[in-house]
């Protein structure tokens, strides 16, 4: 049989939590949870992906070689990852940031991150998962005049984060949707200043403060509507001890901060607050992952031509 030989580079992206309580569409920090992607340049024509994972890795790659005017060659996608779509964990930046990152690649690298993380940002409607997906942890990201501002800022190396994630989703259009289309201007105060009190009490190690500093007008209470447990959840995570918890994303997740090994605890008791409401899922424990996405390795490949 003849072969054709292609370039498969493998992409390492961080899983994310984004809004953080109060930043809504703005923070997000990167996990110690990681998938990687392998993206196939070359080759024979492949057959149409059918995986919603790999679709989005592809589609992210397309867009790419749009923004540089080249056509694109044979790809293909293999998305076998264990963070889970429609749990507000990221899975969907990291498809797009990974596709990106694999492409720019295979090009020789004519994008630098910040131009590859706002491909991935625009197919995600925002930056705060893509941002920290392609730059590890905490980072502000904000849309300004078509185009991204980013920069990370400094998070205690010491939180554990305790996460909880249902089995059932929350598709983000459909989290959306719940949403008011405008807000007072007493909301707005109190989620601009609870956004800010954030990103200062992490960078002072001010556990204290971010119980306060994820006290979310915006979303969270409207988001409670597609997931009723959801404050009983938090309640259940600061009562084992976290300092403060958010729905992480459009959930269902949901993220607990911690300190003093209380994780297990805390994703513990989220679990168990989970269960009596009738509902199943899985937890488990992480901390702040310091890199992003990175290209892990480049090899040659031979694929039978069809």
């Amino acid at each position: 049989m003849a072969v054709m030989q292609a370039t498969a580079i493998t992409v390492r992206v961080p899983a994310t939590s984004a809004n953080l309580g109060a930043g809504f569409d703005c923070l997000g920090l990167a996990l110690d949870l990681f998938a990687e992607i392998t993206v196939t340049v070359g080759g024979p024509e492949p057959a149409p992906a059918e995986d919603v994972g790999e679709k989005m890795v592809l589609t992210a790659a397309r867009q790419f070689y749009q923004r540089i005017g080249k056509d694109m060659p044979p790809l293909r996608a293999r998305y076998n990852v264990s963070i889970p779509l429609g749990r507000g964990l990221g899975a969907s930046a990291v498809a797009r940031v990974a596709g990106v990152l694999a492409a720019n690649e295979a090009e020789q690298r004519p994008l630098d991150p910040s131009q590859c993380m706002a491909i991935a940002a625009d197919l995600e409607g925002h930056g705060d998962n893509a941002c920290p997906a392609m730059f590890g942890g905490l980072q502000v990201c904000i849309s300004a005049n078509g185009s991204y501002l980013h920069t990370g800022t400094p998070f205690p190396a010491e939180a554990q984060l305790a996460v909880l994630i249902p089995d059932h989703p929350m598709a983000t259009k459909e989290a959306r949707k719940v949403l008011p289309e405008s807000y007072s201007k007493e909301t707005a105060v109190h989620n601009i200043g609870r956004a800010a009190l954030f990103v200062a009490a992490m960078a002072a190690h001010r556990f204290d403060l971010l119980d306060e500093a994820t006290n979310d007008a915006i979303h969270q209470r409207q988001r409670a509507a597609l997931f009723p447990q959801l404050f009983d959840i938090f309640g259940a995570a600061k009562g084992a001890g976290a300092h403060a918890a958010w729905l992480s994303g459009a959930g269902s997740s949901v993220a607990a901060i911690c300190t003093n090994d209380t994780g297990r605890t805390v994703a513990g008791a989220m679990l168990d607050r989970l269960k009596g409401a009738g509902l199943s899922g899985r937890c488990l424990t992480t901390r702040i992952a310091a890199e992003g996405a990175s290209v892990a390795r480049v090899e040659l490949v031979d694929i039978p031509a069809r």
